[in-house]
Order: C-alpha cells, then sequence, then structure tokens
C-alpha cells in the first residue's frame, strides 16, 4: 500500500506524568518527528523538551506555554497530528482545535464528558474529514486483544454477560482537578478501560448495539474526606457516591456490568469477566510493563494507520459510544436511578 504520510509530525499538548510517559514511547517509532510541545507549565514543557533531544539530537521543537497556546499548536503547518495528553475538561475543546485547522486528533480517555461534546466532535470529525481517535490503550492490551479474538470467533460461544471493573484509588497520585471533577458530578466518569474492549468483544456498532443504562452510585463517605485529605479544605458538596454500579443491555439482550470506584482504599484493580454460553474468560491487570507495552502497541497502531491511509481500530462512533455511558450514568442516577437509551451512533454511517 502506498504511504499516505511519511513522516507523521506531532504537536503533543499535555506534558504532565501522563504526556510525558506517552512522548518516551512514541519517540522510537518509525515515521514519527516531534515539532512542538504545549503545558501551562514551563517546567513539564522542559522535561518533555530534554526527552525529545535525548532521542534526536538534531530535533527542532517548538516549545509553547499558556492557556491559549494549545491554538497556536493546532494552527502549525509543521503538525500532521495533536496528540492530547491534558486535563479532561480540555480534551474536547482541543480536539475541536486540531480538526479545524485540519490536524489529526489523538485524544487521551474520556475523549468527551457531555452528550454536546460527543456530537460536536462527530460533526467536526465528519466536516473536516480528520481522523479522531480516542487513546484507550486498554483495548491494546495483549491478553485482550487476544480474548477479543476469541470471543468473536466464538471460542465461549455467545456472550450472554461481561464484566469490568476500575478500582483506583485517587488519593494524593492525581492532581487536584480530578478530584474536582468528582467533587462536581455523579456518576461512572471513568468507564471506557473496561467498555472499550467489551464493546469490541460483542461486536458492537458490527453486530449489536448498546440499548438501555441504569446506574446506581453508593452514598459519598470517603470522597469528602479524601478531598479534604488532599486539598486541605471541606468538601460538603463532594456529589460522587464512593462506588457506582452501572448496567447496561445490548439490542441482542446481552448485559454487561461496570464497577467504578476510584475513592475508597483499596488495592487497584483492573478486570474483564465475559460469560458465554459455552465457557468464561477472565482477563485481571497484569501491571505497569503491561501498561507501558499497550500504550507502545496503541501508538504504533495510530502512526502505522494515519502513514498508510489504513482505518483506525477505534473509530469516532466506537469514542461516542463508550464516552456516552459517562453523561448517561449521571443522567440515570438523577433521574432516581432510572433506564436512559443510548443514542445510536452508528446509525446512517456511511
Amino acid at each position: 500500500m502506498t504511504a499516505f504520510l511519511h513522516t507523521i509530525r506531532i504537536a503533543f499538548i499535555g506534558l504532565g506524568d501522563r504526556g510525558r510517559k506517552a512522548l518516551r514511547l512514541m519517540l522510537p517509532l518509525e515515521g514519527v518527528e516531534v515539532t512542538v510541545l504545549c503545558d501551562l507549565s514551563e517546567a513539564n514543557i522542559q522535561e518533555a523538551k530534554a526527552i525529545v533531544t535525548a532521542a534526536a539530537d538534531s530535533a527542532e521543537v517548538l516549545c509553547l506555554s499558556g492557556k491559549e497556546a494549545y491554538k497556536t499548536a493546532c494552527r502549525k503547518e509543521d503538525v500532521d497530528l495533536v496528540y492530547i495528553c491534558s486535563d479532561w475538561a480540555s480534551h474536547t475543546p482541543i480536539a475541536l482545535e486540531a480538526m479545524r485547522n485540519g490536524k489529526n486528533a489523538a485524544v487521551e480517555v474520556p475523549a468527551a464528558m457531555t452528550m454536546d461534546d460527543i456530537r460536536q466532535l462527530i460533526a467536526t470529525a465528519r466536516q473536516t474529514g480528520r481522523q479522531c481517535f480516542m487513546l484507550e490503550n486498554a483495548c491494546f492490551e495483549h491478553q485482550v486483544v487476544e480474548a477479543v479474538k476469541k470471543i468473536r470467533r466464538g471460542d465461549i460461544g455467545e456472550v450472554v454477560h461481561a464484566e469490568g471493573c476500575y478500582y483506583h484509588h485517587l488519593g494524593n497520585r492525581w492532581s487536584s482537578w480530578r478530584l474536582d471533577i468528582n467533587r462536581q458530578h455523579r456518576g461512572d466518569l471513568y468507564p471506557t478501560h473496561e467498555l472499550g474492549p467489551i464493546c469490541q468483544a460483542l461486536g458492537i456498532g458490527v453486530d449489536d448495539r448498546l440499548l438501555t443504562l441504569v446506574s446506581m452510585d453508593s452514598a459519598a463517605i470517603t470522597g469528602p474526606q479524601t478531598y479534604e485529605d488532599r486539598m486541605g479544605e471541606a468538601a460538603t458538596d463532594f456529589k460522587n457516591g464512593d462506588h457506582t454500579t452501572t448496567l447496561i443491555r445490548t439490542a441482542r439482550g446481552r448485559t454487561i456490568l461496570l464497577k467504578h470506584d476510584v475513592l475508597t482504599e483499596q488495592p487497584y484493580e483492573r478486570q474483564l469477566t465475559f460469560i458465554g454460553t459455552r465457557g468464561r474468560i477472565e482477563l485481571h491487570d497484569t501491571g505497569r510493563a503491561s501498561h507501558d507495552a499497550m500504550t507502545q502497541a496503541m501508538n504504533r497502531h495510530l502512526i502505522d494507520s494515519l502513514r498508510n491511509g489504513s482505518p483506525l481500530s477505534i473509530s469516532i462512533y466506537d469514542m461516542a459510544t463508550w464516552c456516552a455511558a459517562i453523561p448517561l450514568s449521571r443522567e440515570s442516577i438523577a433521574h432516581g436511578f432510572a433506564p436512559v437509551n443510548f443514542p445510536d451512533f452508528y446509525a446512517n454511517v456511511c
């Protein structure tokens, strides 16, 4: 196949711990050139610049800092891809700015947290013809990839139920914005690590679709205390429950159970279970080395797809469906744990 782009020139926006790790894993890949580094923090930029310089002595990279600097990065002519690792609230605005300026966007999870943002991303991708790829690395973990293959070829029969959990105590590990989001919103705020692989295994968007969602949360007990310990101020208005449970039913009658807890002090766990008519597959997170490997596999897929003009394995409609669980979870809880319907983002896709 003739290469679409020989070299993918990348602007990295958001250079905290996650962004710098993604940068380190991206630089060794063939056909990659980092041309812009952008962050609110000058210290983060300088750390990232040192990483680029160490990887390529002759590299010339533009460094941009400040609240509006991402707009300059998105307008640069020597940028093909904007790689977004900033805080969640800025994911959608930066991705929209990138596409409107003729750039492809790769955006960390969650790509969008409201239905309006989801629809804006779809509309802009359609209007501009640019790619918007959600960086859901859990879909590229080796054991997940192998499990999806087995399930899709029918090794455990027809899947009737799938489960996923994300338990990751925030504590002092995360910046204040992550706790602030949990203070401001109820619901499953981070479902795609589980829902992405589950949807791929169940063929959501291919031969099934998500139909109905119901969410229920526990009381907010440890959340306010975690916030006070971390931020040094009381949070009597803390909204998110300690544990959120979401149940989804598909058009073909399969059920999906998602469990989200980032507030109680329990061991980290990321788990997937698939129950079929002829067997069961259960997967558990295998640790930090696996995280790096799946991020590198994801980056390799992204770069190869853009260079060759081949389809990305996570479409804009996949992103929309997986992220929609966030606002739908909030809506269900707000209406007394009532069922809500998933939009069919795959309908009328050309």
